[in-house]
Order: C-alpha cells, then sequence, then structure tokens
C-alpha cells in the first residue's frame, strides 16, 4: 500500500497546475511559478543552483506577497534583458534584482534567494515556448523534494515591510501588495 501511496502523490504532484504570469508587455514569454512547501533538499539545491544545472529561479517565498508583486518584477527584468539595461548577467538573477530594493546582487540574492534552512520556495520559470517551458517546470518538479501547493504565497508581512522599508502611514495608504509594487515599480 505504500508504494501506491507513493505513486498517487507523484501523480498528482506531477498535474497541480502551476501558476501563469500573463505579461502585458512580452506576451510571447512564458512565464510559470510553481509553490513548494516542506521542501528537504534545499542545501543540493543550493548546489545546483551554484552549478548552474537549474534553469529556473528558486526563490524564498517569504518576502513575497503575490503572484502580481512576482509579475511586476519579471516585467521589469525582461524589459531591462531587451532594452540592453540588465544590471545582472542572467535574466534570472536579473529578476532578483527587480524584487530587491538593494543595488547589490549579493544583498538581493541574501534577501530573495534561499538559504540551507529554507522550507517554502517559489520557482519561476522563463522561457520562449510553451513547450519549453513545460518541459523546464517538469524539470524543476523532479529536482525539488516537498510539497507542491496552489494558492497564495505565504509570507511575513513584518519581514516584508522590513525588506520594503513599509512605513505605517504607507501602509495605511495602500495594501501590503500595492506598497511593494509601488516601490519596485519606481527603483531606479
Amino acid at each position: 500500500s505504500g508504494s501506491f501511496a507513493e505513486f498517487g502523490k507523484q501523480w498528482y504532484q506531477r498535474r497541480v497546475r502551476v501558476g501563469r504570469l500573463q505579461l502585458e508587455l512580452f506576451p510571447s514569454k512564458c512565464v510559470a511559478y510553481t509553490i513548494f512547501r516542506q521542501v528537504t533538499n534545499t542545501p543540493s539545491l543550493l548546489s545546483l543552483v551554484k552549478s548552474g544545472s537549474i534553469n529556473s529561479l528558486l526563490l524564498s517565498e517569504r518576502n513575497l506577497t503575490s503572484p502580481f508583486h512576482l509579475g511586476v518584477a519579471v516585467n521589469k527584468a525582461l524589459w531591462s534583458e531587451q532594452n540592453g539595461r540588465m544590471k545582472s548577467r542572467s535574466i534570472m538573477t536579473e529578476i532578483v534584482m527587480c524584487l530587491s530594493l538593494a543595488n547589490g546582487i549579493t544583498q538581493s540574492l541574501n534577501t530573495f534567494g534561499l538559504k540551507p534552512d529554507t522550507r517554502e520556495i517559489v520557482a519561476v520559470t522563463v522561457a520562449d515556448t510553451e513547450e519549453e517551458m513545460e518541459r523546464l517546470v517538469g524539470e524543476i518538479k523532479g529536482q525539488i523534494e516537498g510539497e507542491i501547493v496552489e494558492g497564495q504565497f505565504e509570507y511575513s508581512e513584518s519581514d516584508v515591510c522590513k525588506v520594503y522599508g513599509l512605513s505605517k502611514e504607507e501602509r495605511v495608504v495602500d495594501t501590503l501588495e500595492g506598497a511593494v509594487v509601488m516601490k519596485i515599480a519606481t527603483k531606479l
């Protein structure tokens, strides 16, 4: 019965829908995100990232408020790539730079990247075709040992406010998501 249960879990994990980001500025790009929780192999994932063996961006879920928040950063990164204004060497690290208010890649990665004890991960996949995206999403699902979930991001409100330097006044005027998006959209 254990093998049947494992088969059922694997079948479900392969078929869970991933989130899709529709980018108005880049409608031909295929962008997906997958939320993983209770991840048990983060140290090995960090090694794969450092060796360049993972073709998706792996982010800590802790400071991401929503798919819209993520989508603004992806749009901004793709715009930077298209216009020759990237501050980093790859589109994946450019997305991290666009999520962060910091201008340095190290600080941006420390804020949004994985740490050995990270158990909640958002995998972001950017591709030129639907087939390529499906392949890359399948690869990342096979590399991360954790539960794939659908739904909203789980974040720390106090950490998000600290990361983005949000004042109480900014929070009264807008939602947390709105305040964060305004900060990253207006970052130079």
